[in-house]
């Protein structure tokens, strides 16, 4: 695998970490009987931050392996988790032929 394409993997998995991190803070902030307003508009704040990042990333794999951009756009940001599931999984599934 290239390194710019790993290393795209790794930043959208990270981006995509930091977003269900900021959900789970953000839920179970709601869940407290008096939620500090600060601490759930941060995480809100958070959770769309990375979320838009790891569209930009997952995009710019789009773009780097040469696949169709509009199909991957739909599928990544309308259908988020299936899409991103489907292109890592067909990124990682991808192997360079190995010299012999």
């Amino acid at each position: 695998m290239k390194n710019d394409i790993k290393s795209g993997i790794e930043y959208a998995v990270i981006t995509l970490l930091v977003s269900g991190l900021c959900l789970w803070q953000l839920i179970s902030g709601a869940n407290e009987p008096d939620p500090p307003a600060a601490r759930i508009a941060l995480m809100g704040l958070g959770l769309l931050v990375a979320g838009a990042m790891h569209c930009v990333f997952m995009m710019q794999l789009v773009r780097r392996t040469g696949r169709s951009f509009a199909p991957w756009f739909v599928a990544i940001v309308i259908f988020a988790p299936l899409g991103t599931a489907v292109l890592l999984a067909l990124l990682l599934s991808e192997s360079e032929p190995s010299e012999s």
